[in-house]
Protein backbone atom coordinates (compact mmCIF):
# COMPACT_ATOMS: atom_id res chain seq x y z
CA UNK A 1 0.00 0.00 0.00
CA UNK A 2 0.95 3.37 -0.47
CA UNK A 3 -0.56 6.94 -0.52
CA UNK A 4 -0.04 10.27 -2.69
CA UNK A 5 -2.29 12.62 -0.48
CA UNK A 6 -0.20 15.73 -0.60
CA UNK A 7 -1.12 18.18 -3.39
CA UNK A 8 3.35 18.19 -3.71
CA UNK A 9 3.60 14.75 -5.55
CA UNK A 10 5.24 15.06 -8.90
CA UNK A 11 4.54 12.84 -11.47
CA UNK A 12 6.49 14.61 -14.64
CA UNK A 13 5.87 17.83 -16.35
CA UNK A 14 2.62 17.04 -17.84
CA UNK A 15 0.61 15.95 -14.59
CA UNK A 16 2.35 17.81 -11.63
CA UNK A 17 -0.27 16.74 -8.61
CA UNK A 18 -3.05 14.84 -10.42
CA UNK A 19 -5.58 13.44 -7.85
CA UNK A 20 -4.89 12.54 -4.17
CA UNK A 21 -5.19 8.71 -4.00
CA UNK A 22 -3.90 5.71 -2.08
CA UNK A 23 -2.76 2.75 -4.10
CA UNK A 24 -3.02 -1.15 -3.32
CA UNK A 25 -0.78 -3.65 -5.14
CA UNK A 26 -2.47 -7.69 -5.62
CA UNK A 27 -1.21 -10.08 -7.30
CA UNK A 28 -2.26 -11.02 -10.46
CA UNK A 29 -5.40 -9.34 -11.74
CA UNK A 30 -7.51 -8.22 -9.13
CA UNK A 31 -9.88 -5.46 -11.31
CA UNK A 32 -13.00 -7.32 -11.58
CA UNK A 33 -12.32 -8.02 -7.58
CA UNK A 34 -12.01 -4.76 -6.69
CA UNK A 35 -14.86 -3.17 -9.15
CA UNK A 36 -12.07 -0.91 -10.99
CA UNK A 37 -12.63 0.47 -14.03
CA UNK A 38 -16.36 0.57 -13.78
CA UNK A 39 -18.61 3.73 -13.82
CA UNK A 40 -18.99 5.59 -11.26
CA UNK A 41 -16.44 3.94 -9.45
CA UNK A 42 -13.62 5.10 -7.57
CA UNK A 43 -11.22 2.45 -8.36
CA UNK A 44 -9.15 2.61 -11.35
CA UNK A 45 -6.83 -0.39 -12.22
CA UNK A 46 -3.02 -0.83 -13.75
CA UNK A 47 -3.10 -4.13 -14.38
CA UNK A 48 0.99 -5.60 -15.44
CA UNK A 49 0.70 -8.81 -16.38
CA UNK A 50 4.44 -9.59 -16.66
CA UNK A 51 5.03 -8.74 -13.14
CA UNK A 52 1.87 -10.30 -12.22
CA UNK A 53 0.73 -7.64 -9.98
CA UNK A 54 -2.30 -4.97 -10.37
CA UNK A 55 -1.82 -1.80 -8.67
CA UNK A 56 -5.36 -0.46 -7.50
CA UNK A 57 -5.72 3.33 -7.19
CA UNK A 58 -8.82 4.62 -4.95
CA UNK A 59 -9.33 8.00 -5.47
CA UNK A 60 -9.89 10.59 -2.45
CA UNK A 61 -12.26 13.68 -2.79
CA UNK A 62 -9.89 16.28 -0.33
CA UNK A 63 -5.53 16.71 0.07
CA UNK A 64 -3.80 16.47 3.18
CA UNK A 65 -4.30 19.49 3.53
CA UNK A 66 -7.88 18.66 3.77
CA UNK A 67 -8.97 21.22 0.43
CA UNK A 68 -10.79 19.80 -2.54
CA UNK A 69 -9.53 17.39 -4.69
CA UNK A 70 -10.05 18.32 -8.53
CA UNK A 71 -13.45 16.39 -9.50
CA UNK A 72 -12.79 12.94 -11.40
CA UNK A 73 -13.62 12.79 -15.54
CA UNK A 74 -16.13 10.06 -15.85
Amino acid sequence: MAYMMSKQQYLGDDGKNWHPHVMFYAAGDATKNWGADLPDSPVMAANDPEERVTILFVFADKWSDGTKAPEMMH
